[in-house]
């Protein structure tokens, strides 16, 4: 009988051990939600607005405005999706240069990649090299059009645009965060 109750033992104490694991993973998850709205690129930050932080020595929020009023460049890409037919054609996008962007920002000697993300958390990371290179640029335009903001269904208001890439996997719609590493 002595090992019986031994073995009950055992078993409720990994019930028990199970209910507090249950416990802290619910407590994590409660405490998450709150976490990625106070963390979120757009939180407190204006809706049209790009920050420039992370391993640079001039981190800054720059509005649209500020933006628009910067030299800018205009790209023309082709697109062929099979998945969005829509997506698919020739299209002139304006906007600033990241590499003036990180430039004005003073990206640090032995920062290697950029990460970029959207409002909605999205984001994607290039290298260097890549966000140096001359058709890579933030864009606010789209055929002389600005772009719309992504929470009506919009690309925008800002754009990561790779000339390079030809499907665009890596674009990123929304831009609000620019976060060299």
């Amino acid at each position: 009988m002595g090992r019986r109750n031994n073995s009950l033992l055992k078993v409720s104490g990994m019930t028990k051990a199970t209910k507090i694991a249950l416990i802290v993973f619910l407590l994590l998850i409660v405490a998450a939600v709150p976490l990625y709205y106070y963390t979120r690129p757009d939180a407190g930050q204006p809706a049209s607005s790009l920050q420039l932080k992370g391993n640079v020595n001039s981190p800054k929020t720059l509005s649209l405005t500020e933006l628009e009023t910067m030299p800018s460049v205009t790209v023309q890409v082709t697109l062929s999706s099979s998945s969005h037919q829509e997506d698919n054609g020739v299209f002139n996008y304006k906007g600033v240069r990241l590499n003036d962007l990180l430039n004005q920002a003073q990206t640090n000697s032995n920062a290697t990649s950029v990460f970029i993300q959207a409002s909605d958390g999205y984001g994607t990371t290039i290298t260097l090299q890549e966000a140096q290179n001359q058709n890579t640029i933030i864009a606010y335009q789209k055929d002389g059009a600005p772009l719309t903001v992504l929470k009506d269904g919009g690309e925008g208001p800002l754009r990561l645009i790779i000339g390079d890439d030809q499907y665009a996997q890596r674009w990123v719609r929304g831009v609000a965060a620019i976060d060299v590493t």
